[in-house]
């Protein structure tokens, strides 16, 4: 009976064209919004043959929906024909709640789906939405210092098996990867963690560290055009 059941499903599946890809790309990897303007312009292209139609909403850490967001997009739907581009406005509304001492962090999804001929929807087709996703950071332009040094305010302590990351600046920092060279063999302390403003984050080490003294560590940062680039800081 199991056998006849799975000869069935793959029967099935033999009608049906899988449709997966995703091929909309959004200009940059992250969206910095200072708070001296009022909106933020992005930038969509698709390069396939294919249309698309592409679904943006803002959401929590969580993934969900965020409806208390202070942002509107216009527009949040709209269809995408082949090898073209397509601007969208981000509008701040609401903004004065945020902080005014550090950045706050919103996240943007945008889904794309095949957009559909009438003669494919009369086929069996099993059409899958594919969803990216995008770190906006709404930056107070008062905030002291600028973010690409906000490293050098990092403050790092050894705690029995981990270390403790302080950032007392009000930027965002993202560390792609972090090693503590301690003579010949570093020590890899994190991988994609990101230290929140005026926070402390606490790093598992992979291995026994017994002092932090005449170390130094190796850091790749994410700037703000989504670009990794690497510093040193001597402990």
């Amino acid at each position: 009976m199991k056998n006849k059941n799975l000869l069935a499903l793959l029967c099935l599946c033999a009608f049906i064209s899988f449709n997966v890809s995703a091929s909309i790309i959004m200009t940059g990897t992250r969206i910095v919004f200072p708070s001296n303007v009022t909106e933020k312009v992005i930038q969509f292209k698709n390069p396939d043959p294919q249309p698309y139609v592409v679904q943006l909403q803002i959401t929590t850490e969580d993934n969900e929906a965020d409806n208390n967001a202070p942002f509107t997009l216009v527009p949040p739907v709209f269809r995408m024909e082949p090898h073209a581009g397509h601007s969208v406005r981000l509008i701040a509304n609401d903004t004065e709640v945020l902080p005014k001492d550090k950045e706050s962090i919103f996240y943007l999804n945008f889904t794309q789906l095949p957009a559909l001929k009438a003669s494919q929807q009369e086929k069996n087709q099993l059409v899958i939405a594919v969803t990216s996703r995008v770190k906006i950071f709404y930056r107070p332009v008062t905030l002291a210092g600028q973010s690409s040094e906000a490293y050098q305010s990092l403050n790092f302590n050894l705690q029995q098996n981990s270390v403790a990351v302080n950032n007392p600046t009000g930027f965002y920092i993202t560390i792609r990867k972090a090693e503590l060279m301690m003579g010949k063999n570093p020590v890899t302390l994190a991988e994609s963690v990101m230290i929140p403003p005026k926070s402390t984050v606490q790093i598992p080490t992979t291995r026994k560290i017994t002092t932090l003294n005449g170390a130094s560590l190796k850091l790749i940062l994410v700037n703000d055009y989504g670009a990794d680039v690497t510093r040193e800081i001597h402990l």
